[in-house]
């Protein structure tokens, strides 16, 4: 496990889309993007159904557990859908091409101990997780983790699309992103990024998933 993290008070905003973010200057941030395919409507559905049960039981608990539970809501969210694309057939598994794994594990690499320091990234078929630490700039502010992944995309998309003999775009505009807000969030992160390609019945040990890595400690 790493070094304890220090905890900032200084905060720094951009604005991916129409959606707010902010982030400490010392704090990890957790990375998830994919590949743009349409969602299956089985899985569409499997989520549906999902959320229905969750707010269904929901409603079984006291106040303060269901405001709780509400908070995390987007996370469960998020583990469901990360979990369903993992796992789902019908889906594309592009990825998993070493030449095309390579391809994104130059660009994850590219900036370590430039822009952030590369702590785990996890290339699953078809998609990627990534835990980074932003590293302060000369202008006293980290660079924007809104480009982080537009350059991520940027350079991959290009060799990706140029190898395979094709045009167009290659990822899911948006990207699911988060603070790790404290030690055991960032070793919960650690854990379920290391562990994806298990539980998705890919391998049965982490460390015999090509596409995982973790940086190393003393």
């Amino acid at each position: 496990m790493p070094p304890r993290n220090t905890i900032g008070q200084e905060k720094h905003s951009y604005r991916s889309r129409s959606l707010p973010h902010r982030f400490d200057t010392d704090k990890p941030i957790f990375i998830t993007y994919r590949l743009k395919f349409t969602l299956p409507r089985s899985l569409l559905k499997t989520l549906k159904d999902r959320k229905a049960r969750w707010f269904s039981e929901l409603k079984k608990l006291d106040q303060r557990e269901q405001d709780l539970q509400i908070q995390e809501l987007d996370r469960t969210y998020y583990r469901w859908y990360d979990e369903l694309i993992a796992s789902h057939v019908d889906l594309p598994d592009t990825l998993k091409r070493k030449e095309i794994l390579d391809i994104v594990i130059e660009a994850l690499r590219f900036h370590d101990g430039l822009r952030y320091t590369l702590l785990a990234y996890c290339v699953m078929p078809n998609h990627i997780h990534v835990l980074i630490n932003p590293l302060v700039q000369e202008s006293g502010d980290i660079h924007p983790i809104a480009h982080v992944t537009y350059t991520w995309k940027r350079f991959t998309a290009n060799r990706i699309n140029k190898l395979m003999d094709r045009r167009g775009s290659l990822w899911q505009q948006e990207s699911y992103d988060r603070m790790v807000r404290d030690e055991a969030e960032l070793a919960s992160t650690f854990e379920y990024i290391i562990q994806n390609p298990v539980k998705a019945g890919l391998v049965e040990n982490w460390q015999n998933w090509p596409g995982t890595w973790m940086r190393k400690y003393p």
